[in-house]
């Protein structure tokens, strides 16, 4: 039993060293970004160390065994993007040592999605270039005693691996290992090559990997010329040396197979690429594996793979995504390796800005009224029909003016009818206001069938609470439109990758069709253009036979818009209650003035209440999951989990104080009850409570006693607690101000100090503020 402790021991020390070593490893590599960067700003995240202008070269390597999704778009764009940063290039090369698996399909999909992110590719490599460099490689690594032959059964080696124990091969002679290399070569099954590492090593994939297997399958480049295929992970590293790769990105599932990459260089005496690790992507909603996403495809719950639904290249250009909107989306998460969800609304409000921007946009707008769903209204007082013009976009004449008619006979949405009431008067855009005299409804008020109305051209439009599109009633407004609007596969945000069977979790609804009539400016839509429908929102075109076929573009906002099919539906249904909304944004000016008196009177005839910190809501929260807020340097978007059934979104000023590493999984103190608020373009609900110097020199979260559980709510000694549902947003300030660190480190509220059941919440930082 003393060998075995001291074995233990001497074993345990040596994985302190190697740990410690890659810590100041990881430490020297942040210090160099720090150095480098000599700054802030979006740049300077997107960075590689040891970087030299002019001579770096990076790579990406695709298998040709799927089509390209946003995951791998990431990838190739991250390589791509900062070889050009650096002015360097990237190599294409397509990792083909799996010939089971490869495709030429999927080979010219790639390709083809490739080129279309923008990406130059100047010349297409393989893998199977080097297969006889590697060839040579792995026998000299077996005439060096750095790699061994082994024919032990594939679930045993599963289980040595895994307990530590030396194959019975481990301790072959070179005569022995070749000669079993041999019959592989000459196709015998059920025997490998394994490096020779440390099967003992406490990370796994050192333990003695598989270098060389016997593939018995037509290779799509080199026909049936080998039965022996090297594996990925040897392949990479031997040919991204020979290709003169000066930087390997990774994602960092990678991590810890880097010391392999390193290894299999260092055995056979080739440069080593610097080894840059990034964060896989993932996104809210969706799937991203090949195999789930193909159980869609064969079940029919989409068309095909370039389906608007799917994250894949095609599908999401097919929706109506911009390359440039994609770079910006990736280039915002830097180089960060914490994984975690994105969120589709970043992205598609990147999209946004990128087709129509505040200046100078080329998104020009049409009128569609929904066919199935046209309330004609006769106008009294209009022309009969009356040609006239007007502009593509209000703010870019450049764009053009375009034909449309003037009638006393027009079209409005049932959507928009709905809301109004009798007798109301309200504005047709970009025309002037009516005043309805009849409009006709069904018993349970959910339908208008017609009305009729007369002009009052001289009324205020700023005092109508209805803006309504309209189209006049005749034959050249009815082209035919139409409108596709589609949701998310799953019906969760995150899926747990073990998960197995998603049939559960598959939304059923998902894909909505409504027939239009367009403008008769619609007819000059061409396949490609995105437009902006008015008040429907952005579309791309995605066919113009035998009809114009249009792609709903989401805007990144929670919200559906009015007009949407599910919105419609859920009215319908009863969801939502129209007549009776109060939406501030289509309030006219008096009803905001008198809603706000109300408010007025209502809050000074409410007993008064003592504030104190006893209104807060402060409770244990994790954080979950964090990542860079894509339009600010200095802040962070965390996804908090406070023991409610989903974690709160939650953005913080932290990103000047600390890696987003560092505050993975840690426990914070939150303030739930604050009104939630827009952080540049985030909506964030709460605030992680932080001690600060006067000067902000240090900012340092508020450090949890070990035992407190999230969820649980913070107390006060000797203070009630009462919180309120929303703390009123003028008295936060106030509230807030009296929070500070004693000279202990005791958080207080003057006198009163934070407490959980554990103990009291504390900070490093004394005699400082906080909030």
């Amino acid at each position: 039993m003393k060998g075995n402790t001291a074995g233990e021991a001497q074993e345990l020390r040596s994985d302190i060293v190697r740990l410690e070593k890659q810590l100041d490893a990881e430490k020297n590599r942040l210090k160099h970004l720090e150095a480098e960067a000599g700054g802030k700003g979006e740049d300077n995240k997107f960075a590689l160390q040891h970087a030299e202008q002019g001579n770096v070269v990076t790579r990406f390597p695709p298998e040709a065994s799927g089509f390209m999704h946003i995951g791998h778009a990431k990838a190739a764009l991250t390589n791509y993007l900062l070889s050009k940063k650096y002015e360097g290039r990237m190599v294409f090369r397509f990792d083909d040592t799996n010939p089971k698996k490869e495709e030429a399909a999927f080979e010219t999909s790639i390709v083809e999605d490739t080129k279309s992110l923008g990406i130059d590719i100047d010349k297409i490599t393989y893998t199977s270039d080097r297969f006889e460099t590697m060839l040579e490689l792995v026998e000299k690594m077996l005439n060096e005693g750095t790699a061994y032959s082994d024919d032990t059964d594939p679930e045993t080696m599963k289980q040595e691996r895994d307990d530590g124990i030396a194959s019975k091969n481990r301790d072959n002679t070179v005569e022995k290992n070749m000669a079993m290399w041999q019959e592989m070569k000459n196709g015998k099954l059920g025997t490998v090559v394994r490096a020779k590492m440390l099967h003992t090593d406490p990370n796994k994939c050192l333990r003695d990997p598989v270098l060389y297997r016997v593939v018995l399958e037509h290779h799509l480049r080199t026909g049936e010329k080998y039965k022996v295929y090297p594996t990925y992970d040897f392949a990479c590293p031997i040919v991204d040396a020979l290709d003169g790769v000066t930087h390997a990105l990774r994602t960092s599932e990678y991590n810890d197979r880097n010391p392999q990459y390193h290894w299999i260089l260092d055995a056979l005496k080739m440069r080593k690429p610097f080894i840059e690790d990034f964060s896989r992507l993932n996104m809210e909603f969706t799937v991203m594996s090949k195999r789930k996403l193909k159980k869609f495809v064969d079940e029919k719950v989409v068309d095909s793979w370039d389906d608007p639904r799917f994250p894949t290249v095609k599908g999401l250009l097919r929706r109506g995504l911009t390359v440039n909107a994609l770079k910006e989306f990736i280039v915002a998460q830097g180089m960060s390796r914490v994984n975690n969800f994105q969120e589709w609304a970043q992205l598609w409000n990147y999209n946004c800005r990128e087709i129509d921007p505040e200046e100078k946009s080329q998104c020009k707008r049409y009128t569609v009224i929904a066919r199935d769903q046209a309330v004609p209204i006769d106008l009294a007082g209009a022309p009969d029909l009356e040609e006239a013009t007007r502009p593509y976009h209000k703010k870019n004449p450049g764009l053009g003016q375009k034909k449309f008619y003037y009638s006393n006979k027009v079209i409005v949405e049932e959507e928009d009818m709905v809301l109004v009431k009798d007798s109301e008067e309200v504005t047709l855009m970009d025309w002037g206001n009516i005043v309805f005299d009849s409009i006709a409804r069904s018993d349970d008020k959910m339908h208008v069938s017609k009305a009729t109305a007369k002009q009052h051209l001289e009324g205020n439009f700023k005092k109508t609470k209805w803006k309504l599109t309209w189209l006049a009633d005749t034959k050249a407004n009815q082209v035919p439109v139409e409108l596709q609007e589609y949701d998310h596969l799953i019906t969760v945000k995150k899926l747990d990758p073990g998960v197995d069977d998603i049939t559960p979790f598959v939304n059923k609804d998902t894909k909505a069709v409504t027939m239009a009539y367009g403008e008769e400016a619609c007819k000059e839509i061409k396949k490609g253009d995105i437009v902006q429908f008015e008040r429907r929102g952005y579309y791309i075109c995605d066919s113009t036979t035998p009809h114009l076929t249009m792609i709903y573009i989401p805007d990144g906002k929670a919200k559906r818009p009015h007009l949407s099919h599910w919105s419609r539906q859920e009215r319908l249904k009863g969801v939502a209650a129209p007549t009776n909304a109060k939406d501030e944004r289509a309030m006219s000016l008096e009803e905001k003035k008198a809603k706000k008196k109300q408010q007025k009177e209502a809050s000074s005839a409410a007993p008064k209440v003592e504030l104190n910190a006893g209104l807060f809501q402060v409770v244990v929260g994790k954080i979950v999951e964090i990542g860079p807020h894509p339009d600010a340097d200095a802040l962070f978007v965390e996804k908090i989990d406070v023991g409610e059934a989903e974690p709160r979104t939650i953005v913080s000023g932290l990103r000047n104080y600390y890696k987003a590493e560092d505050l993975q999984g840690k426990m914070v103190a939150v303030l739930c009850n604050l009104k939630p608020a827009n952080m540049r373009g985030v909506n964030s609900c709460g605030m992680v409570l932080c001690a600060s110097t006067a000067d902000k020199a240090a900012v340092k979260v508020l450090t949890i006693p070990e035992g407190a559980t999230v969820g649980e709510r913070v107390s006060f000694t000797g203070l009630e607690l009462a919180p309120v549902e929303e703390l009123p947003k003028k008295k936060v300030p106030a509230l807030l101000e009296p929070l500070n660190t004693d000279e202990k480190g005791q958080v207080r509220w003057k006198d009163h100090v934070f407490t959980t059941k554990a103990g009291p919440v504390t900070s490093s930082l004394t005699s400082a503020s906080v909030g």
